[in-house]
């Protein structure tokens, strides 16, 4: 009998691991290109699921810089659903290159994970016309070429910036199945910068095509092409 309620003792914490929330980031670096010191802040969206078999909840989030504040659902997120740890970064006064930790503390396998966010703040005055040239409304991109090279995985940035008035919000974003692209932020206000984040899966590479192109729509009804070049 001693025996048989030991055997059952040790069986507890086993049946206990397999039921914990397990949080996975689809990504947990994200480079943000050029920021503008001046520009205000700019945030991303670090999107997870919980693939565990219990309710997953963030205890709470640690930055290593007073310029980086976190946002988070602080309420259990079921098996199977997902949410976004909001990451804003103020770029006033830090002038740069900038690699920022965030600390996510949860009741999940494993218990915490390292996010990063990363990029450049820059503050000297910009030619517009000469470093942006390529006019889409009232949107301007540093390029509108997309280069590629087969035999490596490319990470390319393409920044862009709102000459307007008015806030200009990237609608869509149609892409080939061998590229994934964000744009950060989707939303730019008035001289706001943005970066347009390209990175080429080579697993893909047999797909390239001459003609295939990145289409971007704005709210302000323009579309424009960006053309990908492997040469």
């Amino acid at each position: 009998m001693k025996i048989l309620i030991y055997s059952i003792l040790l069986l507890i914490p086993t049946l206990s691991l397999g039921q914990r929330a397990k949080i996975a980031f689809e990504k947990t670096t994200f480079n943000m290109g050029l920021v503008q010191e001046n520009g205000g802040k700019v945030t991303h969206e670090f999107k997870f699921t919980n693939k565990g078999k219990a309710p997953l909840l963030i205890k709470f989030i640690e930055t290593t810089c007073g310029c980086t504040t976190p946002k988070w659902n602080r309420k259990p997120i079921p098996p199977g659903d997902s949410g976004v740890v909001t990451v804003t970064f103020n770029p006033k006064d830090r002038p740069g290159v900038f690699s920022k930790k965030i600390i996510v503390y949860t009741n999940a396998t494993p218990p915490n994970i390292v996010l990063r966010l990363e990029g450049e703040v820059i503050t000297k005055s910009v030619d517009i016309p000469t470093t942006y040239p390529i006019v889409v409304g009232n949107l301007r991109f540093t390029t509108d070429t997309i280069r590629l090279k087969q035999a490596e995985t490319k990470h390319q940035i393409i920044n862009l910036i709102n000459t307007g008035k008015k806030n200009i919000s990237i609608l869509s974003i149609f892409k080939p199945n061998y590229l994934e692209v964000d744009c950060t932020p989707l939303t730019l206000g008035k001289e706001m910068m943005g970066n347009l984040i390209i990175r080429y899966l080579p697993k893909h590479a047999d797909k390239i095509k001459p003609d295939d192109y990145v289409l971007i729509k704005t709210d302000q009804g323009t579309t424009h092409k960006f053309m990908i070049s492997n040469k």
